[in-house]
């Protein structure tokens, strides 16, 4: 369990909107739309993980950091 997560890039002011976070270890975390594996046949998930669309936006959060 990752410990308190720090908004580092947020694109609005919902509670619900993709975003960027980061723990105190210097993990990040993206919260964003989950796709369903059926979506995608191409992508091969193991157990507890999730493909998350990621928002323009983020993405140049990402690149910044």
């Amino acid at each position: 369990m990752p410990d308190k997560l720090e908004i580092i890039a947020k694109p609005c002011n919902s509670a619900t909107c993709p975003t960027i976070y980061k723990d105190g270890q210097g993990r990040f975390f993206i919260q964003g739309t989950q796709l369903q594996a059926t979506d995608r046949q191409d992508v091969a998930l193991g157990e507890g993980e999730a493909i998350v669309e990621i928002d323009s936006t983020l993405l140049e959060a990402l690149r910044s950091l």
